[in-house]
């Protein structure tokens, strides 16, 4: 295709450089037996993304109708990309010259000049070959031959069964996806999951750049910051890329902190490597407390981060690298407690209530899961809007960008962060453990230092997987735990240790913690109540029965699936195959259980409209968000209820819930609060409420038939008495029939009970009729604060079920739209309805933004929310685009029964 002249990236001091050239951009493309050949590429990207392109028509949208399945021969070619590039002579004068790629997926083998280089078999490493010899100045070829990754897995999944078996031999048939990826380290779910397709990228993803320097240059600097009393100590591994041993030079230290910098300048010698093949400098820095002020999750205080930049000079050249660091002591604590161990984690020596979500890979594409505007939009929903503390970067995913650390740094997200393996048995042979070591190597090294990084998670599930013999595993246990061992334990966790001083570990997801190490690695029932973190999924039982929830002492996964609005289903399909029960919709649920159980959720609590009705579609699909959302609000305040606190068999002391999941990877049913096309499901507009530091609930107890009022305050706010309100209504009007106010003083991280109420008794004498029937005629609004300010989000108690309830097929309209800011981006909304109304849903269809307030419980005749537009729009248009809908939506029920 011609060579192209490529900008030259030069880092000066002092007079002296190391170059880098970057490779990307437009490439050429064509598989193995060229049946496909002649097509453009673009570097970084991926064979999908390219196959895709406009200028290529080889496939159409990928995530469209059954295009996962039309689309599976792609991962089945062998694919080639190369390109031509010019090099300028003062580049090749360097001593030594490296091709670097930063992410290349999978396996690929690599020529420059039609000379063999080198081979990949890692998209989680960072490739380095040397090509000091084989480089020229002038023209120059690259070319990355790709192997099928499906192939690939299939070979070394045959090569291990002649030893023994490494299940699972696939995934579920419902996943629609590949076999084996267990066997590869590439991203698992891009194989398929049970709420993604499978699309097996293959391609250079991530940069892809020439470096030249004359003796060495700075390859990673580790960063750790550890408490030492009136100081923080700033240990620093400076890892260096010698041509040859014995070099000298300069190495200096400069942080920057609220006063003035701290500086430090040192003679190094750079020695022989370790017997890991590693060169490096460790520089202890002690920086003053008062110099630095503290870095705090999200809701507990500020982000300040400080600038450090590392330097190595000598009389040839200079090699710097930058990293922003925050001072912080992050720990797990696993106290004694009278029945098993606590797990909680503790900043700055505050214990925290973690609240937060699990994410899934941002994009199923890697190229695109690493896009600013995607890390962006996801980010801030969470930080900007709610107070989520704590994000659970998931093992069957993959390692995120730069970018979304730093963010997280920014909004004080902290990170638990899953090594990426994840339900499957994975082998333990020198190979792949020694690939696996290379991968933990890098990634600690890349991204331990940011003050978001909590924790490293050994793996998900497979702990659990193999002690409860998911997998079939029992007649050779003893051999499937001692690889489990070999994988976890004496690699991933023992190479994370050596990169790093400081890292908090746990072994799996969920585990028990350090009562699992006594076990042997591997309990006899990892995500006991009484230990660790817990999964749990019930997708069988009523879910706004608490009753049905475990009590552990931290919550790491838990969720319930909703579909996506009309609007996004239909950038994928068309409306006549929304039904449940169509080809399309049953295609895309990858749940083994089906569309089935979204149904029967919605049925336990609601009455759906008849199928005849033309809006059934429509109305199955809004009432499947509001039973996610009404879900997992229930099973987060059941978790938050049990904060300091313990039941009668010694479980409690819950101190973190993190529901599954933020985001999507395509259009489908999922666990998500935002759909893949940005959208906001009801869940993501409850979140901001039943994470809110301070909360108010009424919980009903089944046993003694009570409404218990719960106080929940993560941390110190407001000393001294405060107000709980319970405000009973009618379903026939807004004019309260009956406020009750609880005077108390509550302390932090105890939710205690303020009080409690036979319900039937407390309903009738608030006026809701007699004992036997109050309960369908009535609702409670709960609400909590001090002196005359409201300091909890609105909370509700419902006594009866919402199609047992004497709700009124109530009228609910939008009277007004009026713009709040000069960009049209920020709207008020006014609606009206004639009666108390269930889950106002406001829907701008096309007009792309969200709602601060959505899926509301409207108890007064008018109600003004927040929209917040992506793009500048106006509120004539807003208000053409916007319906509004909710429970009794008269449309959904022509008549009441």
């Amino acid at each position: 295709m011609g060579f192209r002249l490529v900008l030259l990236l030069v880092f000066l001091y002092g007079g002296k450089c190391e170059v880098k050239q970057d490779l990307g951009g437009e490439w050429s493309l064509k598989d193995e037996t060229e049946e496909y050949k002649d097509l453009s590429a673009t570097v970084p990207g991926g064979i999908y993304t390219d196959l895709m392109n406009p200028s290529n028509k080889i496939l159409g949208n990928i995530y469209a109708g059954f295009n996962d399945i039309e689309y599976k021969w792609v991962a089945r070619y062998n694919w080639t990309y190369s390109t031509t590039f010019q090099v300028q002579e003062d580049l090749t004068k360097r001593d030594v010259i490296n091709l670097v790629l930063e992410g290349v997926d999978t396996f690929a083998t690599i020529f420059i000049n039609d000379v063999k280089v080198g081979t990949t078999e890692n998209m989680f490493v960072r490739y380095i070959f040397e090509i000091t010899n084989t480089l020229k100045a002038g023209v120059n070829t690259i070319t990355l031959k790709f192997d099928s990754p499906i192939t690939v897995s299939e070979e070394l999944a045959k090569k291990q069964a002649e030893d023994y078996a490494v299940p699972p031999d696939c995934v579920p048939d419902s996943y629609k996806g590949e076999c084996h990826v267990n066997f590869i380290r590439k991203i698992p779910a891009s194989f398929s999951w049970d709420w993604g397709p499978a699309f097996p990228s293959v391609g250079i993803w991530k940069d892809i750049y020439l470096e030249a320097f004359y003796v060495t240059t700075i390859r990673y600097v580790v960063a750790e910051v550890i408490d030492s009393g009136d100081n923080w100590l700033l240990s620093i591994d400076t890892y260096f890329a010698p041509k040859t041993t014995g070099i000298t030079g300069k190495l200096d230290v400069s942080l920057q902190t609220k006063r003035e910098p701290i500086q430090t300048s040192s003679e190094v010698i750079l020695g022989e490597p370790n017997e890991h093949g590693e060169i490096f400098v460790t520089t202890n820095v002690t920086v003053p407390k008062s110099s630095v002020d503290l870095w705090w999750p999200n809701g507990y205080g500020k982000q300040p981060l400080y600038t450090l930049n590392v330097t190595f000079t000598n009389d040839k050249e200079s090699s710097t690298s930058q990293k922003k660091i925050g001072f912080r002591k992050i720990e797990i604590m696993q106290d004694e407690l009278d029945s098993g161990l606590a797990f909680y984690f503790k900043v700055n020596n505050v214990p925290i209530y973690a609240m937060g979500v699990n994410v899934i890979p941002l994009d199923i594409l890697p190229e695109e899961s690493y896009k600013r505007e995607t890390v962006d939009r996801l980010l801030a929903a969470v930080a900007e809007y709610t107070e989520m503390n704590m994000l659970r970067v998931w093992g069957g995913g993959v390692y995120e960008s730069d970018y979304f650390y730093e963010m997280a740094d920014k909004y004080g997200l902290m990170i638990w962060q899953d090594f990426v393996f994840a339900s499957a048995m994975y082998p333990a042979n020198a190979e792949f453990l020694s690939n696996v070591q290379r991968e933990v190597n890098h990634q600690v090294k890349r991204i331990q230092s940011h003050a978001s990084l909590a924790v490293w998670g050994g793996n998900n599930e497979n702990e659990g997987n193999l002690a409860s013999n998911h997998f079939n595993t029992a007649d050779n246990f003893d051999v499937y735990k001692a690889d489990y061992i070999k994988l976890y334990i004496d690699t991933v966790r023992d190479e994370m240790r050596r990169a790093t001083k400081n890292a908090n570990f746990v072994n799996s997801s969920p585990t028990n913690g350090i009562q699992t190490d006594k076990e042997g690695y591997v309990a006899s029932d990892p995500g006991s109540n009484f230990y660790g973190d817990k999964h749990y999924y019930n997708n069988k039982k009523d879910s706004l029965d608490e009753s049905i929830f475990p009590t552990p002492r931290f919550s790491s996964e838990y969720g319930y699936q909703s579909l996506p609005s009309v609007t996004s289903w239909l950038t994928v399909a068309n409306s006549s195959v929304l039904n449940l029960n169509s080809d399309f919709m049953k295609h895309r649920q990858h749940h083994p259980d089906g569309n089935d159980p979204l149904k029967n959720l919605i049925e336990f609590q609601m009455e759906l409209p008849s199928e005849d009705n033309e809006y059934y579609d429509e109305a199955v699909i809004y009432y499947t968000q509001i039973i996610q959302a009404m879900s997992v609000k229930t099973e987060t305040e059941h978790y938050r209820r049990f904060m300091g606190r313990f039941d009668d068999q010694g479980q409690g002391n819950t101190m973190g819930a993190l529901f599954w999941q933020l985001n999507d990877v395509w259009v489908a049913p999922s666990w998500a609060s935002i759909d893949y096309t940005g959208r906001w499901k009801m869940l993501h507009n409850f979140v901001p409420n039943f994470f809110s530091h301070e909360l108010v609930t009424g919980h009903y107890n089944k046993d003694s038939k009570k409404l218990e009022i719960y106080h929940m305050l993560n941390k110190p706010n407001v000393d001294g008495e405060k107000w709980i309100n319970l405000t009973v209504y009618s379903w026939e009007s807004f004019t309260p029939l009956n406020v009750t106010q609880l005077i108390g003083e509550f302390e932090p991280l105890v939710a205690r009970l303020v009080a409690s109420y036979d319900v039937d008794q407390f309903l009738s004498d608030s006026g809701c009729g007699a004992a036997d029937v109050a309960k369908y005629n009535c609702f409670v609004h709960i609400v909590g604060g001090k002196d005359g300010t409201v300091l909890t989000p609105s909370n509700y108690f419902f006594p009866s079920k919402f199609k047992e309830a004497k709700l009124k097929n109530s009228n609910v309209e939008i009277i007004s739209v009026d713009m709040i800011d000069a960009k049209g981006l920020r709207f008020h909304v006014w609606v009206k309805a004639d009666a108390p109304s269930l889950f106002v849903w406001l829907d701008p269809h096309d007009i792309k933004g969200h709602f601060l307030e959505n899926g509301f419980i409207q108890h007064s005749l008018v109600t003004t929310v927040t929209f917040i537009a992506d793009s500048p729009t106006t509120s004539e248009d807003l208000k053409q685009a916007l319906t509004v809908t909710h429970l009794r939506d008269p449309k959904y029920f022509i008549s009441r029964k």
